[in-house]
């Protein structure tokens, strides 16, 4: 944000965008920003690279979510034996996202991760509580010894 979401906004408060960069929708604000500091061939290029980045970005996620889920199925085996496990997982999860793409769009997605982390957010809160609960039985523990 601070290099291309601070152009942006420059762009905008000072008049040059025009407005080009508000209007345009929420995924193609960047690509707009773009064509307004770019020549149109420069413009272009640079797309293509913004895309191929995203992609290469997305495929490590999904490989890293593959591992992991693969790694949990495995009961904590994290030597990958089995390559139909990791083909079965990561075609399980793509047709996964291929559904909830086509039921719903990114929304259906944003949604499905948010009831997906949910419990998660639970765990969380409960080690947070483990920590603190550790903490203060250590402090005690050393003003024990302090005391003998």
């Amino acid at each position: 944000f601070t290099f291309v979401g601070g152009t942006a906004i420059d762009l905008e408060l000072r008049g040059i965008a025009g407005g080009q960069i508000m209007e345009a929708g929420i995924s193609s604000q960047l690509f707009e920003m773009i064509n307004i500091m770019l020549s149109p061939a420069l413009a272009t290029a640079m797309s293509v690279v913004i895309v191929v980045l995203l992609l290469t970005f997305l495929v490590t996620s999904a490989d890293s979510a593959v591992l992991i889920i693969n790694t949990i199925a495995a009961g904590g085996d994290a030597s990958q034996k089995g390559n139909v496990h990791i083909i079965t997982w990561g075609a399980a999860l793509t047709l996964v996202i291929a559904v909830l793409l086509l039921a719903g769009g990114l929304s259906a997605i944003n949604t499905a991760m948010i009831i997906g982390a949910l419990p998660f957010s639970f765990v969380m809160a409960l080690m947070g509580i483990s920590l603190l609960k550790a903490l203060i039985r250590d402090a005690m523990r050393e003003n024990l010894k302090a005391k003998e």
